[in-house]
């Protein structure tokens, strides 16, 4: 199941989202969306994206850290039975 965290360097949000998957030991791939072109490209992805993080497993926007935080249990779950 694959993890991507679009982020930005100055974003205490993306760290915390980081953070996260880090201490559940689930890996990521991070795309630094600091410059304009990149997060263009992030946009073109992901429409509705006015800001970071944006996080998406398995093809599936979960949106924001916000988001993560709400549905931590669920997403967990679903992730923990992947990665086993």
């Amino acid at each position: 199941m694959a993890i991507e965290i679009y982020t930005k360097t100055d974003c205490i949000f993306c760290k915390k989202a980081k953070a996260w998957f880090t201490a559940h030991s689930l890996p990521y791939e991070e795309k630094d969306v600091s410059n304009v072109t990149s997060f263009s490209a992030m946009q073109e992805r992901i429409p509705e994206a006015k800001t970071v993080p944006q996080i998406i497993i398995d093809g599936n926007v979960i949106g924001g850290y916000d988001t993560l935080m709400q549905y931590e249990q669920p997403i967990l779950e679903k992730l923990r039975k992947s990665y086993a």
